[in-house]
């Protein structure tokens, strides 16, 4: 897996055929399964992972929950199924993931040795939510719990799915979460032990690789510490704001974590202008940093190449340039490293 490259989720397609065709051609090793919002506004970040949630009431950018005494039945129904990890109850339906369901089929004649999908992570639909009187949802610990447990729940269905069609292939879970670059500001009042625990609840049950991405800076100490095996950041934009904690990234690897540098920028401006040759000398860059606080010899090829963030808000022709940037920073680097690592 060293140098290997994958990629968010998100794409600005319409027609999964083609949005899978693209990732597949560009992603042979670690191919993700494509997120396609401008298909249908159900397939947003909060939307697609809305199903079997207690209490939700969807609006177009969202929806907001009802607690149990508003809406008992369902909040019972849910309590239920997940004691006895009913999995089929939390599935995606192929109206709000049309890409999923192509993506099944077509892995399952390519057998890629990685599959990687993703779930929006518990502090991102809990300040994506709302409760009934206008409240963010993370903010009442009743119904943070609940989103947790049940981020927890989608990505084990999501998991078990992908090793159906690819018995052999490991799983990586992404935990998307934007909303943490918030953390810390007077937007967003909580507690470290608060994000600690409802990642750390989300994750539960995942047997596979668990991953985070956060498109922009945060409290890097608190993600590493979280117990993801793969942090992805935006090495594009905030690599410098990543590597000030050298200490932390040296304890995460050493532990067995993995760092994804999300280094082809997702920006259309920023698109425009970028070569291979540009990116590579910027993770590099990045890399030398990192040796020179020190940190082991071994433990510098423990990371992947990633875009900075999901390609949908890009045309189609800009995501498809940040796809074949990826391929080409990632096959660059293996050429001149000579290594393309099977396994962690």
């Amino acid at each position: 897996m060293p140098f290997d490259a994958t990629a968010i989720g998100s794409l600005p397609h319409r027609d999964p055929e083609r949005a899978c065709g693209l990732i597949l051609q560009h992603l042979p090793r670690i191919p993700h399964w494509p997120q396609l919002p401008a298909r249908d506004p159900r397939e947003g970040m909060v939307r697609q992972f809305l199903e079997g949630m207690p209490g939700v009431v969807e609006v177009e950018d969202g929806g907001y929950l009802r607690p149990p005494a508003e809406a008992p039945e369902e909040w019972e129904e849910f309590f239920l199924r997940c004691e006895e990890g009913a999995l089929e109850a939390f599935s995606m339906s192929e109206g709000r993931a049309a890409g999923f369901y192509v993506f099944l089929e077509r892995v399952k004649e390519l057998r890629p040795p990685f599959l990687k999908g993703q779930v929006t992570g518990p502090v991102t639909m809990g300040f994506s939510l709302k409760d009934s009187e206008g409240r963010m949802a993370f903010y009442d610990e009743e119904l943070r719990e609940m989103i947790a447990t049940h981020i927890a729940m989608k990505a084990r269905w999501q998991e078990r799915v992908m090793r159906e069609a690819v018995p052999d292939a490991q799983i990586i879970i992404f935990f998307d979460e934007p909303a943490l670059a918030g953390y810390g500001s007077v937007y967003m009042n909580v507690r470290r032990e608060e994000v600690l625990e409802a990642l750390m609840r989300a994750m539960e049950g995942v047997r596979g690789i668990k991953g985070i991405h956060v498109c922009a800076n945060t409290d890097w100490p608190l993600v590493l510490e979280a117990g993801f095996d793969i942090v992805n950041f935006d090495a594009y934009g905030y690599r410098e704001n990543f590597l000030l904690w050298a200490e932390q990234i040296r304890a995460f690897l050493e532990r067995g974590g993995i760092v994804a540098w999300g280094i082809v920028p997702t920006d259309a401006e920023a698109l425009k202008g970028a070569t291979t040759e540009e990116l590579l000398g910027a993770l590099l860059r990045g890399v030398e940093e990192l040796r020179a606080a020190g940190l082991a010899e071994e433990l510098l090829s423990r990371f992947l190449i990633t875009p900075s963030c999901g390609t949908g808000s890009l045309g189609e022709s800009e995501a498809e340039k940040v796809y074949g940037l990826l391929q080409q920073v990632s096959e660059t680097l293996k050429d001149r490293l000579g290594n393309s690592g099977e396994s962690f």
